[in-house]
């Protein structure tokens, strides 16, 4: 094909394009008009609505921790009765550190705690005297003592 035959052919396409764009136009009484857009929000609502939200939040986490904090209130009470476990006694040391004697199951525990949390754990031995009564059941505890 020669360049002059291209070139007819495709003004012959151009004119068969433009004609039928002319006769695919929309009959009358059948315009497009697209809606109105919404408005826009109200900046005081939706500053409101994040207020109210973030109280309820703050409210439901208050009484989350005051839930908790009860329920925790009677852990671990000195003169427990339930036999198991009990605090002998408390012995602050200053700077937010402490000595704390905890009687579980028939032997006492010291607890030693600071700022960071627990220090140490020791189970303490048995008292002098009751270990003395064991291995010597006839010696009578404090005899020999000098005067």
């Amino acid at each position: 094909m020669t360049r002059p035959v291209l070139l007819g052919l495709a003004a012959a396409v151009g004119v068969a394009l433009l004609a039928g764009g002319a006769a695919a136009q929309a009959p009358a009484g059948l315009d497009y008009a697209p809606p109105a857009p919404p408005p826009p929000p109200d900046p005081v609502a939706l500053v409101g609505r994040l207020v109210g939200m973030t109280a309820v939040l703050l409210a439901l986490c208050g009484l989350v921790a005051w839930l908790a904090r009860r329920a925790n209130r009677g852990g671990l009470a000195k003169g427990s009765d339930n036999g198991r476990m009990g605090l002998v006694g408390s012995l602050p040391l200053g700077g937010r550190s402490a000595v704390h004697l905890i009687r579980v199951d028939g032997q006492t525990v010291a607890v030693t705690t600071d700022a960071t949390g627990l220090r140490s754990l020791v189970i303490l031995s048995e008292p002098f005297g009751a270990a003395l009564a064991e291995a010597a059941p006839g010696v009578v505890a404090g005899a020999g003592r000098a005067a």
